[in-house]
C-alpha cells in the first residue's frame, strides 16, 4: 500500500469517509470500515506481497535498461528550416 494511504488512515475513525487523496497511482477515496492492531505477519502471509515487490523491482530495472540501450542507440538530428 503507498505511504499516503497509511497517513492517511492514521487519521481516520472507523465508518468515515476520506477526503480524496493523491499517490503515485492515482486519485483515492478510502473508507474505514475496520480497524485491527497492527502484528507481525508470517512469511506465508507476505509471500505474495513480496513476489509482487521483487517482480515490480525487476520490471523497473528491465525498463530503466531499455531507456539506456535506447538512449545510447538514438541519434538526435536538429532539421533547420
Amino acid at each position: 500500500m503507498p505511504a499516503d494511504f497509511f497517513v492517511a488512515v492514521a487519521k481516520m475513525h472507523i465508518g468515515e469517509i476520506s477526503q480524496p487523496i493523491r499517490t503515485q497511482l492515482g486519485f483515492h477515496i478510502i473508507e474505514l470500515t475496520d480497524s485491527k492492531p497492527a502484528r507481525q505477519m508470517s512469511f506465508e502471509e507476505a509471500r505474495a506481497e513480496i513476489r509482487l515487490i521483487i517482480e515490480n523491482e525487476k520490471r523497473r530495472t528491465a525498463l530503466q535498461n531499455l531507456v539506456r540501450n535506447l538512449s545510447r542507440r538514438t541519434e538526435f538530428v536538429r532539421n533547420r528550416l
